[in-house]
């Protein structure tokens, strides 16, 4: 079984390299992908967003994106990432041996990376979707590590959702099978947060994404030594979020919500919760 030859495919964020680094300190990978993002025209990223967009839905856009930028969200972000994930683990990838950079995991050079790499198992985290090709590749199995609790929360900002509808109880992480569906395929484990009171929006998301990457190293751990046994997902449960569902008005929903005090109520009223008491009927 330690045979195996795995390899993570990932993006070139903070908390891509945190996940990244985590699993290459336990387990033995043999590459890193790291996808930049296929390059496009100016002109070719308009078209896309007229094509899956309408025009109130980019003015909406349009204007969320200057909110954060009064609000310092990219500065804000950073600093509650750097905080809980540790300078140390999030500013570079430590194995820069292992690392393959591709722009843009679905292209030619994209296959070609990952199949010059020959995995056994392909573990995503961060990308956008990963095509049928490339997963096809992974001889044994590919997962994936979605920082919101499936079936239930599936999608995009899957940390921010819960906040939204005040189900702190559901802000985690879930290790699943990756397969051509958004956040679909078996389910091999589920974990929740413990949040802290002073926590903000920024600092709910890194959480998620540390839980994840614990879960996701054992998850390895136990794949490697006897196997996983997973869950069949009911995705007539629960929601899959679009981007474009994050608008103005939740987002100021949610950050009044914080500021009012719900994480602090939250956290007073569960003391003595574990951080993976998650209510989801799959293996932890």
């Amino acid at each position: 079984m330690n045979s195996m030859r795995i390899i993570v495919i990932t993006g070139d964020g903070l908390e891509h390299r945190y996940v990244a680094n985590m699993l290459a300190a336990k387990v033995p990978l043999a590459g890193i992908v790291v996808d930049h993002g296929k390059p496009a025209r100016a002109i070719e990223k308009v078209r896309k967003y007229f094509r899956r967009y309408t025009t109130v839905q980019l003015m909406f856009r349009a204007g969320l994106a200057v909110l954060r930028r009064v609000w310092r969200d990219r500065a804000n972000r950073r600093e509650a990432v750097l905080s809980i994930l540790g300078r140390e683990s999030c500013l570079e990838f430590l194995h820069s041996e292992l690392l393959q950079h591709v722009r843009g995991i679905n292209t030619p050079e994209g296959v070609r990376a990952v199949a010059s790499l020959e995995p056994d198992v392909i573990l995503v985290y961060g990308t956008g979707i990963v095509g049928k090709k490339v997963l096809s590749l992974a001889r044994r199995l590919a997962l994936n590590m979605h920082t919101g609790i499936s079936p239930y929360y599936r999608g995009c900002d899957c940390s921010f959702w819960p906040l939204y509808n005040e189900e702190l109880h559901m802000l985690g992480a879930t290790v699943h099978e990756c397969i051509k569906e958004v956040d679909g395929g078996r389910i091999f484990g589920t974990t929740g947060i413990q949040l802290q009171a002073v926590d903000n929006l920024f600092a709910v998301a890194a959480r998620c994404v540390e839980a994840g990457a614990d879960l996701y190293v054992r998850k390895v751990q136990e794949l490697m030594e006897h196997g996983l046994e997973g869950a069949p997902q009911d995705l007539s449960s629960g929601m899959e979020y679009k981007a474009i569902m994050r608008g103005a008005r939740a987002e100021w929903k949610v950050r009044s919500s914080i500021r009012a005090g719900m994480i602090l109520r939250y956290v007073q009223s569960h003391r003595e919760t574990k951080s993976d008491s998650v209510p989801v009927p799959v293996g932890k």
